[in-house]
């Protein structure tokens, strides 16, 4: 079916449907556990399909007009209890693309993004229904799954469950912003902050650690360090919201260091590279045991940039020159990717702190190829070259990062949205964009430390690539 410049395909069995752009395929939907039929209905802007289901039958229509419409209805052959595996929406962008989503119930929006270039952006609306991020190891690293009901709800013969999204192209990802509820707030906060929202006509629940207070018609919310889920039920249904109150990053490194050096065991590169930095920043007092912990990490063996990193900040730390000199060798044997030009420029600072100006060296090796086009991105900014030279990286990593839409990157891992926040802080301050690639780049990170309080990361390699850039500034 065409749909102004792009093109939405329904497989022939109606078990996935893809829109195409200029020939590339922008992104995939699909309800899971549903078995193909032929067509029942097949005209030039729609198409029609019965599916079968586990305990029933699905009713799907995708049709284009001024916008694309997917709509699935449920139907149970008997009573159905959809705690044990709720139905599901599978969506698999582009290899070009990336997913975004505010998947909070009613209230949902997704957004289909070019992944290095800044337009036009694919928004979804949830129209009808009900969406939830699925949250577990059902998806891979290049689908997404999104619940069609909250888990616990029962379908009986009888009833529907209906699904409706709608989809239309957007100039900007931070133009779907005008299609979230007009009682949103910012969802980020400060510590000691308190969320106001225009809700007193709605009901409004919460976890027992916050606390929900009425005043002048408003609702006023204040909670402790972390992520906490808000139900917001209006006269449509049940809105999901996630409130973030933002610890400091020191609060969450000390955290962390005082945990990895309390267990007395080996660290990792990263553990070992948080708790160096902790002691550089006087967060923490090393004592004999700890140093030993230090000089015994294995960083050579380390595959990333962030056991050279540590090795750097050791070497500045005691003073020791050969072992800034072997972190540098050891960059030499590693491939250019995201982390690796910050870690380069690590180098040099730290060579000049042991009394060897590296500035040579570092520069032969940031000329080095860089591995991929987020890679280049880096080496091309670290080069500090013109604006225009990258400027769709650029807006491409802070699509991955959901521009200033609240929300999440299901497909993104911890460490992958570490590494943009440090590429999207190195954009110079005068660039067109700067201002906003800085605040999106706070929000990420915000996320990332609230996912520290949370126990939903429980690594340091996130925390790393995060401290990782402003340790490799001049006067940083």
């Amino acid at each position: 079916m065409a749909w102004g410049e792009a093109e939405v395909r329904v497989a022939p069995d109606g078990t996935s449907t893809r829109l195409l752009r200029d020939g590339e395929l922008v992104v995939e939907l699909a309800w899971t556990d549903a078995t193909g039929a032929p067509a029942e209905l097949e005209v030039a802007d729609e198409v029609e399909h019965t599916l079968q289901v586990p305990g029933g039958k699905l009713l799907q229509r995708q049709s284009v007009a001024d916008a694309w419409r997917a709509r699935w209805v449920l139907l149970p052959g008997s009573d159905v209890a959809l705690t044990a595996k709720p139905p599901r929406v599978r969506v698999r962008p582009g290899p070009e693309y990336t997913l975004w989503s505010w998947g909070s119930g009613v209230t949902a929006l997704l957004a289909v993004s070019p992944a290095h270039a800044e337009g036009p952006v694919l928004g979804f609306r949830l129209e009808q229904g009900y969406l939830e991020e699925a949250g577990d190891p059902e998806w891979s690293s290049a689908t997404a799954d999104y619940l069609v009901a909250p888990r616990g709800s029962e379908l009986t013969a009888g009833q529907r469950l209906v699904t409706a999204l709608r989809a239309n192209w957007f100039d900007r990802i931070d133009d779907l912003a005008a299609k979230l509820p007009p009682w949103l707030n910012d969802t980020q906060l400060d510590e000691d902050e308190e969320w106001w929202g225009d809700l007193a006509d709605f009901g409004v629940s919460g976890p027992d650690d916050v606390q929900i207070e009425y005043a002048e018609g408003m609702v006023c919310i204040a909670g402790q360090a972390g992520r906490k889920a808000l139900d917001v039920h209006t006269p449509r249904g049940l809105s999901r919201v996630p409130l973030e109150w933002v610890p400091s990053l020191q609060e969450v490194l000390d955290d962390l260091v005082r945990t990895s050096l309390g267990l007395q065991a080996p660290l990792t590169a990263a553990e070992a590279f948080c708790v160096q930095c902790a002691a550089d920043r006087h967060l923490v007092r090393l004592d004999d045991e700890d140093q030993d912990l230090l000089d015994r990490v294995d960083w050579a063996a380390d595959e990333s940039p962030l056991g050279a990193a540590f090795a750097l900040l050791r070497g500045r730390n005691l003073g020791e020159a050969a072992l800034v000199s072997d972190a540098l060798r050891v960059l030499s044997r590693l491939p250019v990717g995201v982390g690796y030009g910050r870690t380069v420029m690590a180098g040099w600072l730290a060579s000049l702190s042991v009394g060897m100006d590296a500035r040579e060296r570092c520069l032969e090796l940031l000329g080095r190829s860089a591995v991929g086009r987020t890679a280049l991105l880096e080496s091309s900014l670290l080069h500090y070259r013109n604006a225009e030279f990258g400027a769709a990286e650029l807006a491409g990593v802070a699509n991955r990062l959901g521009g200033m839409l609240p929300g999440e990157a299901p497909l993104l891992t911890w460490n992958e949205q570490a590494e943009l926040v440090g590429l999207l802080e190195l954009c110079p301050p005068e660039w067109p964009g700067a201002a906003r690639y800085s605040n999106v780049a706070d929000k990420a990170r915000g996320q990332v430390l609230c996912g520290y309080v949370d126990n939903r990361i429980d690594d340091a390699e996130p925390l790393a690539l995060l401290l990782l850039s402003p340790e490799l500034r001049p006067g940083g």
